[in-house]
């Protein structure tokens, strides 16, 4: 019973009977419900909800400091961070865009290639590295490549996303799950998992999805391409339509006599006083060299707060007409009439559309504190909250996971944009810089040190924790992570927090009590129809909270029940970690339920339903494959 000498415990005595008194259990699933709950709240930081449910587990007297913080020293932590480093020098030396390009020099016109080769592209990628990282990298060059070949990018970012999960399995360094179902079967006295525990079984799973998703679910995913009303690509008009904005694309033009003849746009504030952004500029009166030459083509660029405007400038301006309307009176511009505006259009190459990725440090602040024109040098055009119609943003919009953006400016800013993978997605072709003989060398270094890591995990040489910190340290050391700064913001601390803090969760659930209590529970409704059906039901827990909820979270209190509902039916535990780690990973059904599935939701254009049709069936197809795979290679 609990200590009411604790500060924190009060026992409520009414006429001196007790009415009401938690066991520690009790007060451990109370948190653990309030934390579930905190998870499946979108405005939560999932980081910050375990850290309170950590507090919360001391505060209540229900774990000691050392046990409170004991998951910031596992092994586990410390090799899942040491791996975004290793992830890092392989993305800034270009060996994954290396692979992309491949991938695009042997794909040709051909759909089938594409996708196959796609899918086994980012399942290997994902076996040695994040997969978030690995989709970032591969969903431009899907885009665009379905682009070229006209058809819906629809198609294909879902089984992008889908195969990047399945691609974690492979090996034992693929995901995090993973790394920490060996690690538990070492605290719990059982032999660990070697690298490539989970190959045979990842690839038999591998090669089903990739059937699946070309003959079913290719079909589900077919959507007729957009075009414009002759058929041909959409262009910028289209683009701005889509996203409701055409109406706000504009153009005005400077009289020689107006007063703002030589004056900057910063001077002139159009965008705080009338809500007018100037986008571009059409010189009208070509410039000439000299005197007698003959001035053809006018010219046009983008331009920044700093560009002063010149007599007979015509500007294409983002406003609403009322703000327009208002800059003309006041001002003296003149305003392009319907037929002008009507040849009209945006510059393809200064549109792009960006996606925020779910690490990216842009969630939850509004457009002004994100700063983002001030950072960028780019213009929000409109921005698209989930299962919402795109609208033009105000400068208090809140930025949020998986909006996707409209964005105008220079090349140069949007390819800026495009290398700060962190915190966005650029969707649109980015022209990418030759490939120098330093930066080539730099990629086969990083390959190297990969193939080191690879090599040192599996003939266990030394423990795969040091392994992977010496491939961490190399990386670091031959600059294929280019400073030491790059290496720290490299590491996703909302993961490496979220583990550390869930760890002891479970630590909290053994020492009550509460991970007996579950697997009695499985064991007294399933344990008469044999271990395949406990397996089942462990995989089904798993399944349905990985859908909601962070599938390492779910795993990390999942793989003690596994262990101790194995003792107790008397057969070997690990399969039925194996079942919780394939099954924390598996997780299709819905958008949020792993970050590449929120990723390609606005690039392809999906509905949830999209996901519950297409991931529900492979889902339950890869569950029935790994319940009947792990009993026989592994047998209990």
């Amino acid at each position: 019973m609990l200590d009411v000498s604790h500060p924190i415990r009060i026992a409520f005595l009414v006429k001196g009977v007790e009415l009401l008194m938690f066991t520690d259990m009790h007060l451990v699933f109370l948190i653990l419900i309030v934390t579930t709950g905190c998870f499946l709240v979108p405005r939560f930081r999932s980081d910050l909800v375990a850290l309170a449910s950590l507090l919360a587990l001391y505060l209540t007297g229900l774990l000691s400091v050392e046990e409170t913080f004991s998951g910031f020293a596992n092994s586990v932590v410390i090799m899942i961070a040491a791996l975004f480093v290793v992830g890092e020098g392989v993305f800034q030396t270009g060996l994954a865009e290396r692979a992309g390009s491949t991938l695009v020099k042997y794909t040709g016109k051909n759909e089938f290639r594409l996708t196959v080769l796609m899918m086994l592209l980012v399942a290997v990628l994902s076996g040695f590295m994040s997969n978030t990282g690995t989709v970032a990298i591969l969903l431009p060059v899907i885009v665009s490549l379905c682009k070229q070949m006209h058809i819906h990018p629809g198609k294909l970012l879902m089984p992008l996303a889908f195969t990047s999960s399945m691609g974690g399995t492979l090996t034992l360094i693929g995901t995090a799950p993973n790394l920490i179902a060996s690690q538990r079967l070492v605290d719990y006295g059982y032999e660990g998992l070697s690298f490539f525990s989970f190959t045979l079984i990842g690839s038999i799973v591998l090669v089903v999805g990739i059937i699946y998703l070309w003959f079913i679910g290719r079909r589900m995913l077919d959507k007729p391409l957009k075009t414009s009303n002759d058929g041909k690509e959409l262009v910028s008009t289209d683009l701005l339509k889509e996203y409701n904005i055409d109406h706000c694309i504009n153009s005005i033009e400077v009289p020689a006599a107006s007063d703002v003849v030589g004056r900057t746009l910063k001077e002139l504030c159009w965008a705080s006083l009338y809500d007018v952004t100037v986008l571009e500029v059409i010189k009208t009166k070509p410039r000439r060299r000299f005197p007698f030459s003959v001035g053809t083509m006018p010219r046009r660029f983008s331009v920044g707060a700093d560009y002063s405007l010149d007599a007979e400038d015509r500007l294409i301006v983002y406003s609403e007409k009322q703000g327009l309307n208002k800059l003309a009176k006041e001002t003296g511009v003149g305003v392009a009439d319907s037929k002008t505006l009507a040849g009209l259009r945006l510059q393809e190459a200064q549109l792009a559309e960006v996606i925020l990725t779910p690490q990216s440090q842009l969630i939850n602040q509004t457009i002004r504190e994100a700063h983002f024109r001030d950072k960028y040098d780019l213009t929000i055009l409109a921005l698209k909250h989930q299962y919402k119609d795109a609208r033009r943003p105000t400068q208090d919009d809140k930025l949020l996971y998986g909006d996707t953006m409209l964005v105008h400016g220079k090349w140069k800013d949007i390819n800026l944009l495009h290398q700060e993978r962190d915190d966005a997605v650029v969707l649109s072709h980015v022209e990418e810089p030759p490939v120098t003989p330093e930066h080539s060398v730099r990629s086969i270094i990083a390959g190297a040190i990969l193939v080191l890591m690879v090599f040192l995990m599996i003939l266990e040489l030394v423990p795969a924790v040091i392994s992977v910190v010496i491939a961490a340290m190399l990386m670091v050391l031959t600059r294929c992570v280019r400073h030491a700064d790059h290496a720290y913001r490299s590491v996703n601390w909302h993961t490496i927090v979220l583990i550390a803090c869930m760890l002891p969760m479970a630590t909290a659930l053994e020492k009550t009590g509460g991970i007996e209590f579950i697997s009695e529970g499985l064991v007294q409704t399933l344990g008469g129809l044999g271990p395949i059906a406990v397996m089942a039901g462990l995989y089904g827990i798993t399944s349905i909270f990985s859908q909601f909820i962070s599938n390492t979270a779910t795993a990390v209190l999942l793989y003690p029940v596994a262990i101790l509902t194995a003792q107790q039916l008397g057969v070997n535990p690990t399969p039925m970690v194996m079942a919780v780690a394939f099954s924390a990973s598996m997780a299709f059904a819905t958008p949020v339920a792993t970050p590449p599935n929120a990723m390609v939701m606005a690039a392809g254009r999906y509905s949830f339903l999209d996901f519950l049709r297409v991931g529900m069936p492979i889902q339950i197809l890869i569950a029935v494959c790994i319940l009947l795979l792990l009993p026989l290679f592994l047998g209990f």
